[in-house]
Formats: C-alpha cells, structure tokens, sequence
C-alpha cells in the first residue's frame, strides 16, 4: 500500500503528466537488433523487468544514455532485461552499432524498420522510453530517463502491482511514415493480395495450415492473430534475415511494407470495403505434384503410425523396375500424412548396391601411416568391447581421408540424388542442363522417421521423378557437401549454446543452396563465407530456426567461390525452459537421431565450374 501511494504522488508531480489505470497491455513481439540476434520478448518472461529506450543515430540525448549506463549498473544481475530500439530512422546495422559504441554502450539495438513495434509501444519521441512486466506485457511506465522510471523497475521486481504512469516528453517527435497512409486501406486493393500471394497457398481447403483464409470474413475472424504472427515473425514460416546476406529465391519473408499493411489494417478494425472478394476467385491446382505429374510416380509402402509412443526408424527400400538408364531432371515427395511424416532421407542404391561403410572405414584406415592406424584401430575395438559408441568426431578428425559423404551416397560424380521430405522441404530440381543418372536397376533407399500425433494414422508417401527426354544427356552435375558436428554436449538449461563447424570446398564452384539442420533445441544459424585470401562474407542467417520447418535456402544468383573457400556454420542451441518446444530443460542433451536429442548440420548444394573434375 505504501509504494502504491508514494508512485500515485509521484505521478502527480510530474510536470504535465497524466496517470491511467493499469492494465494497458502491449502485444508479444520480436525484432532483429543491430547484431543480427533475433530478440523475441516472450523469452524474456523469466525477467522481472524490461525496458526499452528510443536510439537513433547522433541524436541519442547525452542524458539519455547517463540514465541508461546508471539503470544498468544498479540492475546488473537482478532479472531487468535493457534494449534500445531504433524506431525505423536507419536500417544500416554498422552505423547503428558505431553509434553505440561512441556511446560506450553495451546494449541490443532492436531494429524496428517497420516502425509497428514503436507504434504498439505508444513511443512518439527519442526520449521516451518503457517499461513493462514481461510475464503479462502490461505498461507500468512511458516518458523519460527520470527517477519515475526507476521506481516503476522497482515496483515489477517487488511484485507490485503498480499504476501506468505516463510522463510528457520533451525530445524529438519520431515521424510516423506510414500511419497516415493507411488509414483508409482497401480490403479488396491493399490486403487480400497479400494473402493470396504469401498465405492462401498453405491456409487454404486442403492445404497444410490449420485454418483457411479463403474469404474477407475468414481474413476478418483470424486479423487478430494474423497481427500477432506478424508482430512476433512466426508467419510467414522459415524466415531468413533478409537485411544481410544474399537474396534467396524461396525467401517467404513479407516487404515491410507488406507487414505495415496488414497491421495497420488490423489495427484500424478490419474494414472490408468492397463485396468483390479477390480470395474467393483463387482457384488451386488439383493436383499433389506441383511441377506437374510426374513421369515415374514411387510408392513408398504404407506405414501405420500409432496415436502415441515413439517409433523408431525405418529403412524401407523399393525396387524402381528401371530396365534402362535415365537422367533424371527432379523429383518430389507428396506426403501421405504430413501430420506424423517427420522426415524421409533418401538415398539412391546403385544396381552394384550401397556403399560397403566398413571398407570405406578400412580404405581410411589404410591411407595413414601403420602406427597411426594401428591406434585408431585399437581405440575402435576397445569402444567394441566396452560397448561404447566410438567417439565419431574423434575419428573423423583422425581420418582426413573419412568423409560424411561417403556415408550418405555413392561417389559415383554421375549418379542422380533424390528429393527426401522434411515440413517445408519437398522437392529436387536441377537447372536446365544439369541432371544426374539413375541406372537401370536401381532402387531408392528412404529412411522414415515418424512421429505421434494423439492419433493412429496410415502413412502413403508417394515420390515422383522428372526425366529428361530420353537421348537427352545434361551436360552438368550437380554436387554438394554435408557440414556435420557429432561431439554435442548442451548443459541443461542453456540458453544460447554456441557450436560451429567448417565445410571446404575443394574446387571452384557454384553455391546454389545451404539448409541448417537441427532438432528440437535449435535456436539459430548463419552461414558465412572464408575465402583463401582471408576475407569473409555472410551468404545467409536463419535468425529464428525452426524445426517445424526445415527448408534449403536456394540462392537467387549462385555464388561462385574459389577453390579452398570454407563455409562457416555458426549456431546455438536454446535448452532453456524459455524454450516452448523443449522437452526437458533440466537434461544436457547429446548427439542422437530423434527429436528429442540433436543434430548439428549443414546441407550444401554447389556445382563445380570444371566439370571434368571430381565432384
């Protein structure tokens, strides 16, 4: 009662200041600061606190960032989570981080290019900064770095339930660029276009979506949360960082012109202008194969998949029937269920059949010199004995000759590669002129990894090839690398877990896709480029990973690279209880195949530029 009374007076002293009632509320959201981080505040809920203050380049009040250094010294380890957020002024992340660091700051810059966080955030001026409770979102103060500020810190870290106090600003006003704009926006005009070009192919009668977006009255019914996935980027699914690296043609990111649209119609009460409803014109394919029917359609043989439970692998193999050679242009996978389908690596088995792994392990045993090999032979059979697993990193580090490709397909540079499943990930196709062969007797090799859903379902998968016409010979190949880091260990309730492995490619070639993989504690990855003179460059970030959709990011312009560039994969792994999909925060969590353990992959695309070489 005491510290409700003493925030009430203070309130009343300040200088033209107005006090509401608590209760104002603002959304969930996530933004990418200046560092690339992607920042999602609902991570944020074991904080007592947060606060948020304005910057912008060269106009950050001296007072301003005085108050700021002093909050964070007094608050250091005491649960208060501090972000300055750019209102969309600039968008260049390296002034925005000089800026910050003329400033002696040590603080995450959250880029708000669109401005609708500012706007959700009642933030008008530079100087007016927030704080709210991030277990309910709730405002508990607005204005400037003053003592007001400090007490209603101290009021969420003492559990009190505190008034908004509000106080006026006497810093530059933050122009709005758009909120004038699109006051008056067109359902017909302005929205339904986006949504049948970004969502109505998944939100549709049939489609993977759980709900449909087909009619202005559906798109009215769901705007609430349309805004909530936009504001906190959960939709459009298995979106890149698309400020930095190169363009990727499958990118799913909406313009932010796109996002401001959206929001501020939602925001302005869903207004449907016109009885003419663009949705309800969309006419969709009747058909599973998107490049159309294929010419050799593969049944995977039916799997039934209980309600509950854990089902381990399969390794189902099908004879494709092929009495002559044919090159193959694509291929894609048409799940039978995509509620229980994980995913399904497929591998090509040869008629001379499937890569002997011992005698690869032999062959690269044999390369090294007898004492070295007499010892990685010894640590092996000791494993054996003991019955441990090998330590996997250890032996692929002894063994240069070793390669993780070896084990996932042959290294015949001309036999064809065919499209394996995961959510978002469906489907194979080379350029025009590049193919590869699939000899006659071949069969297809799937792995099938299946998971409950609370109901018992039989799964068809079905995989369908494209050929070049027959006579016709592709005059390239299309080759590629895995990037792989078996030695995981994640200490229990780490939050940002940090790993990074180094894929060389060993000829010029052509980058054409890269697809970060990892499992249910997946947090982020980027992928950067080292050439041999030393220099870097960030080919793609996937700031926000996701293991519901697990897609390769193909390049709009391959890349070209010399011979001897690495490709860097830095990510981190968040097995935290901040994390919503993890399964059990408390475990340290190992390299395994199921979802509740972990992965640590890259998959890489690339053609060579001499073709005459090895692949």
């Amino acid at each position: 009662m005491k510290n409700s009374i003493r925030y009430s007076l203070l309130a009343v002293l300040v200088t033209f200041a107005t006090t509401l009632t608590a209760g104002e509320r603002v959304g969930d959201f996530a933004l990418i600061d200046h560092q690339g981080a992607f920042q999602h505040m609902a991570w944020y809920d074991d904080h007592s606190a947060v606060v948020i203050l304005p910057q912008a380049n060269g106009s950050t009040d001296p007072s301003v960032v005085e108050g700021l250094k002093a909050l964070q010294s007094q608050y250091a380890d005491q649960g208060v989570a501090f972000f300055m957020l750019n209102p969309g002024l600039q968008e260049d992340r390296d002034a925005v981080a000089a800026d910050i660091a003329s400033l002696g700051l040590d603080i995450s810059v959250l880029m708000d290019d669109t401005q609708l966080v500012t706007e959700s955030l009642g933030i008008t001026h530079l100087d007016q900064a927030v704080v709210y409770s991030p277990s309910s979102f709730e405002v508990v103060y607005r204005g400037p770095v003053q003592d007001e500020l400090n007490e209603s810190i101290q009021s969420l870290l003492d559990g009190d339930r505190a008034e908004l106090i509000t106080a006026t600003t006497s810093g530059a006003a933050i122009e709005f660029a758009t909120t004038a704009a699109h006051a008056n926006l067109s359902y017909e005009k302005d929205i339904a276009p986006i949504i049948a070009e970004s969502c109505a192919e998944c939100h549709r009668e049939g489609g993977i979506a759980p709900f449909a977006m087909d009619s202005n009255l559906a798109v009215q019914g769901w705007s609430p949360m349309i805004r909530e996935v936009i504001l906190t980027k959960r939709m459009p699914p298995g979106q890149v960082d698309n400020k930095v690296g190169h363009k990727m043609k499958n990118e799913m990111n909406l313009s932010d012109e796109e996002m401001q649209m959206l929001v501020h119609w939602v925001n302005n009460g869903s207004v449907v202008d016109s009885e003419n409803d663009p949705l309800t014109a969309l006419v969709w394919p009747d058909t599973k194969w998107e490049m159309g029917e294929p010419d050799m359609i593969v049944k995977i043989p039916p799997q039934t998949v209980p309600a509950t439970g854990v089902v381990d692998y399969m390794e189902l193999q099908v004879d494709l029937g092929l009495e002559e050679d044919r090159w193959i242009r694509g291929s894609a996978v048409a799940p039978g269920d995509a509620s229980v389908l994980h995913h399904i690596i497929t591998t090509v088995v040869p008629p001379e059949g499937a890569p002997d792994f011992q005698q690869i392990l032999m062959d690269a045993l044999s390369a090294l010199p007898e004492e070295e090999s007499t010892a990685i032979k010894t640590q092996l059979f000791a494993a054996f004995a003991s019955g441990e697993q090998p330590n996997i990193t250890e032996l692929f580090n002894q063994l240069p000759g070793l390669d993780i490709d070896s084990f996932l397909g042959s290294s015949d540079v001309n036999q064809a590669s065919v499209a394996g499943y995961a959510p978002g990930n469906d489907m194979s196709f080379n350029p025009e002129g590049v193919g590869g062969l699939l000899k006659a007797g071949s069969q297809l090799s799937f792995q099938m990894h299946y998971t409950t859903s609370g109901k018992e379902s039989t799964d068809a998968t079905e995989v369908g090839i494209y050929f070049y016409d027959e006579g016709v010979i592709p005059e390239e190949r299309m080759g590629g690398g895995v990037g792989n880091e078996f030695a995981i260990a994640i200490p229990a309730q780490a939050k940002d877990h940090e790993m990074q492995f180094v894929t060389t490619i060993p000829q010029e070639a052509e980058i054409y896709s890269l697809m970060p993989h990892m499992h249910f504690r997946g947090k982020r990855m980027a992928f950067v480029a080292k050439y041999p003179d030393g220099t870097e460059e960030m080919i793609l970030s996937v700031p926000a990973y996701s293991f519901n959709w697990q897609l390769a990011h193909s390049l709009e312009e391959p890349l070209r690279v010399p011979a001897g560039t690495q490709i860097i994969a830095t990510g981190a792994f968040d097995n935290s209880s901040q994390n919503p999909f993890n399964p059990d925060p408390n475990a340290e969590i190992n390299w395994g195949e199921q979802s509740w353990e972990e992965m640590f992959m890259g998959f890489y695309s690339w053609k060579n530029v001499d073709q005459g070489g090895s692949e």
